[in-house]
C-alpha cells in the first residue's frame, strides 16, 4: 500500500467522518510518513505501530493524534511544526492530520475512533 492512496476513513463512534486515511504499516512507509508529500485538508495518515513523530525535513505543520490499541485518543498535539518531535509512550498508533482540518476541533482525549 502506498501513502498516496486514501482508501480508509476515520470516523467518530457517532459516525461523523473526520478524514480520509492512508495507512503506513511497513517500516519504510512509517519512516517516510509525509516527507515529500502534501496533505490536503480532509486527508490523514495512520502510522502503525507508532508512538512518536519527527518533523525532520517537513515543510508544514500538522496535528497529531495518538491512539491506544482500542483506538481511544490518549494525546493530541496541535500544530506540530517542522523540525519538532513529539512522543507518547502509551500510544500504539498515530494519525497525522492537516492543521486545516476543521473536523478535528471537537476531538478530545478519551474519544474512541473507528477506522474503516
Amino acid at each position: 500500500m502506498t501513502c498516496s492512496v486514501f482508501n480508509h476513513q476515520l470516523k467518530t463512534t457517532a459516525g461523523y467522518t473526520v478524514c480520509n486515511l492512508s495507512i503506513a504499516n511497513t517500516w519504510w512507509l512509517r519512516l517516510r510518513g509525509l516527507l515529500g508529500r502534501t496533505l490536503s485538508e480532509n486527508d490523514g495518515l495512520l502510522i502503525t505501530p507508532c508512538n512518536s513523530v519527527h518533523m525532520l525535513g517537513m515543510r508544514y505543520a500538522i496535528d497529531v493524534i495518538y491512539l491506544n490499541k482500542q483506538n481511544t485518543i490518549i494525546k493530541i498535539v496541535k500544530n506540530l511544526r517542522p523540525w519538532q518531535f513529539s512522543a507518547c509512550g502509551k500510544a500504539c498508533k498515530v494519525i497525522e492530520l492537516s492543521i486545516k482540518n476543521g473536523n478535528t476541533k471537537t476531538l478530545k482525549v478519551g474519544d474512541n475512533l473507528i477506522i474503516e
